[in-house]
């Protein structure tokens, strides 16, 4: 006996679940080499990012011209640090209200505000927030001398 009787034999490609015109590759299938996993891992990445990234401009070319987001956007920027987490959960509780409300009636209003107040809160937590020491945000554990 030889080392070929131990050996499956090739089959030819037979057509696929799901549909016609989309056929198994002979070398598929159990006791086969598969691709290596970056074949087919990365092309499943780009048709994601690919989806995602139409998804996000069409949200973009719909809430940009809105006069609510760039009220959200003053509004987020220019509250007091008192209330800084205050705009920030309001911010998210609005957001996610819009979001509920764009299934419902489809009015993009209150994810536009919601998304204002948050885009507009993050670069005064940047700006001005990260750079007063009183505020005492860094790592835990740290100890503070006011």
């Amino acid at each position: 006996m030889t080392d070929d009787a131990h050996i499956l034999p090739l089959r030819p490609a037979v057509p696929a679940p799901g549909g016609p015109g989309r056929d198994v590759p002979a070398h598929s299938g159990p006791g086969r080499p598969r691709r290596p996993w970056y074949t087919r891992v990365l092309p499943a990445a780009g048709r994601g990012a690919r989806r995602s990234g139409r998804w996000l401009a069409t949200w973009a070319r719909r809430l940009a011209p809105s006069p609510f987001l760039w009220v959200g956007i003053v509004l987020g920027f220019g509250t007091s640090l008192l209330v800084w987490e205050s705009v920030l959960l309001l911010g998210v509780v609005l957001w996610l209200a819009g979001v509920w409300l764009w299934t419902t009636r489809r009015s993009p209003v209150l994810v536009a505000l919601g998304l204002g107040l948050v885009l507009g809160w993050l670069p005064m937590l940047f700006f001005f927030v990260g750079s007063l020491p009183h505020t005492m945000i860094g790592p835990p554990g740290v100890e503070y001398d006011l």
